[in-house]
């Protein structure tokens, strides 16, 4: 397994991240890459149990379902479908208040697929790529906070 972990303190306070962030089928909104994120029918909109398909601008897609969900502190997922090159991912969103703000922190571990060749990849690109994205997230996530 491979770990990613990125933090972004945020001038904003913990309930109006949360806000955002458990909008599960709004990722699309912040996210430069997901270029629509549905909620999977006859799931739930936010919360345990809700599902979303990330149809990405390359053409890609990932679904995703909520783990744990514990308001204004934490949003857990899994990765259960991809075309991604991922055998498995999970990811963890935690917040916590930090002087008028708070800072919130993600981290994501994931397995590749193919064996040698992926851990290869995943050695020489991919993580680096995937600490990009998530870096990227978070400050597309908070633009829109400051946006709306």
């Amino acid at each position: 397994m491979s770990l990613v972990h990125v933090s972004r303190p945020l001038a904003f306070p913990v309930e109006q991240v949360w806000e955002k962030l458990s909008d599960f089928g709004g990722i699309h909104r912040y996210s430069a890459g997901v270029q629509a994120s549905p909620i999977n029918p006859g799931t739930p909109e936010r919360g345990l149990g809700a599902e979303r398909n990330c149809q990405l601008y390359d053409g890609n897609h990932i679904q995703e379902r909520v783990t744990e969900a514990v308001q204004n502190r934490s949003l857990a997922l899994e990765v259960f479908d991809t075309s991604m090159p991922l055998k498995s991912a999970t990811a963890r969103f935690d917040l916590s208040p930090a002087g008028d703000g708070c800072v919130l922190e993600m981290t994501m571990e994931y397995q590749v697929k193919y064996g040698p060749v992926g851990w290869l990849m995943d050695a020489m690109m991919l993580n680096r790529a995937m600490t990009g994205s998530l870096s990227n997230l978070l400050a597309g996530l908070e633009a829109h906070l400051r946006t709306g």
